[in-house]
């Protein structure tokens, strides 16, 4: 199949003259270090090979024999090359024509690198350059949470590919199976809202892990860089890594409360079936209406689900001495609940009742940081649990359930009871220190303005609880009158 060449980021050329080539060579001085270029031979070029050859196999040799600690590692590439940019070259050299021409070239801007090496074929990639390539990748948030080794096996089935200014990238309708990095330049997706996302940004990160068709047009705003991951790429990279750390996810579900005490036979084949998930910052995990098809345990990171309620403010003052005037203001507020490494999530949903394949969410949650999640599907679970197990999980969840709006309400009521405590302790408190010490004019409309402030805080408090005590109830009758209807 015939395929349109398109523009490479570098500007050099790819094929390699015959008499000489041209190396990168760092020299320093006592005063500065500078880069410039110069001829070697064929002979020249093979000895310098072979001795970097010899120098990487030392360092192999090294760190074989040093326990690195894994986060030192990421923090290193997370850090390396930052003020590289930050450099200033002096004026002298800058001006010079071959310095002008070097200064264009791939070798010299590390940043580059990544996608010329993007461009080669990836069985021809040495482990050099798959860690330029994952240096990168290491600053991005959908790979932050991922072990080096995985983050490595990606950066080798990298694809880079340019596409010119207004260029379609993909369709609407396309079949979706690979992800876009945005390298360099900028992409507007055109949707309900049209959104023009830079460079770092991820565009269709669902492909990796659905098979499903594009819902938005993609288009070049700019010369664009992608780099491209594709699913089947991605799938065997996370299946390859949960296999290697199948030791440890073993041991996290076994110190779990709520299998410990499972023999070692039936966990061995739950923990076979768990599959990893990856979720940046912000990402919806699932959605109101979808099928109740998977348990999730949290691994790292936090998840949260988003409750959003209306509160009714009420605003009274005199128009007389007989009348009052009052308002009624409302106002939305939102706040989260968090589940912590080891919730589960979708657990009551799973467990409750029979098999169900047509039962749906009741709520939305969402990454409230980077996560990682072990999950398994609703059929494999009940494969591996008998009844008399699924019975125990019912059991558990009524020794320790899970929030809902009956124990919101019932936590708000207790909490508007304390905040009416204490504001009526603050107010005798105030009345009793002013009648029994007496103050001169200033030091007295101090205290006053003070004791005031706090009363004010302590009734403010105590008035947001009533009201949000207020919609919750509300909106629990509705519900008992949606049900009635049904």
């Amino acid at each position: 199949m015939n395929t349109k060449q398109r523009r490479s980021i570098s500007s050099e050329s790819k094929k390699p003259s015959n008499e000489y080539t041209y190396r990168t060579i760092q020299m320093g001085t006592p005063q500065n270090e500078y880069l410039t270029s110069r001829s070697t031979t064929a002979s020249i070029e093979k000895k310098l090979h072979t001795l970097g050859k010899l120098r990487y196999e030392q360092k192999l040799k090294l760190n074989a024999t040093i326990n690195y600690d894994e986060q030192s590692i990421r923090n290193s590439m997370l850090f390396q090359n930052e003020d590289w940019g930050k450099f200033e070259f002096p004026s002298w050299l800058k001006g010079r024509t071959d310095f002008m021409k070097l200064k264009k070239s791939k070798n010299f801007d590390y940043h580059l690198q990544v996608f010329s090496i993007c461009e080669l074929d990836p069985f021809k990639r040495s482990e050099e350059l798959n860690e330029i390539v994952a240096n990168y990748l290491v600053k991005l948030d959908f790979f932050r949470l991922m072990p080096l080794r995985m983050i490595k096996q990606i950066s080798s089935r990298l694809q880079a590919k340019s596409y010119e200014e207004d260029e379609i990238i993909c369709q609407k309708g396309d079949k979706g199976d690979s992800m876009y990095i945005i390298f360099d330049g900028k992409v507007i997706v055109q949707g309900l809202k049209n959104v023009q996302l830079g460079s770092k940004n991820l565009i269709d990160r669902g492909a990796l892990e659905y098979d499903y068709f594009r819902n938005d047009t993609i288009q070049a705003v700019t010369l664009t860089h992608l780099l491209i991951l594709n699913r089947i790429d991605y799938i065997t990279i996370l299946n390859h890594n949960m296999k290697a750390e199948h030791s440890n996810h073993e041991q996290f579900i076994r110190n779990h409360q709520l299998f410990s005490h499972f023999p070692d036979e039936k966990l061995n084949k739950f923990c076979c079936l768990l599959q990893g998930k990856f979720l940046t910052s912000n990402e919806t995990l699932y959605n109101v209406g979808d099928f109740v098809d998977y348990l999730y345990i949290v691994k790292l990171g936090t998840l949260a689900r988003k409750i959003v309620m209306d509160l009714e403010d009420q605003n009274r003052w005199p128009i007389n001495k007989k009348k009052w005037l009052s308002q009624i203001i409302t106002r939305t507020i939102s706040f989260n609940i968090d589940y912590e490494i080891g919730s589960l999530v979708g657990y009551s949903e799973i467990i409750d009742n029979d098999f169900d394949l047509e039962k749906k969410r009741k709520e939305a949650i969402y990454a409230k940081t980077d996560c990682f999640l072990l999950y398994v599907s609703k059929s494999q679970f009940f494969q591996v649990f008998s009844s008399a197990d699924i019975q125990y999980f019912q059991n558990y969840q009524i020794k320790n359930p899970s929030l809902t709006q009956e124990q919101l309400i019932k936590d708000t009521r207790k909490k508007s009871i304390e905040q009416k405590q204490k504001l009526q302790m603050v107010n005798q408190a105030i009345y009793t220190h002013l009648r029994q010490f007496s103050f001169d004019y200033d030091t007295l409309k101090k205290k006053e303005q003070k004791y005031d402030q706090v009363r004010k805080n302590q009734k403010k408090a105590s008035r947001e609880f009533k009201n949000h005590y207020t919609i919750i109830r509300r909106e629990k009758l509705q519900k008992i009158i949606e049900l009635e209807k049904i």
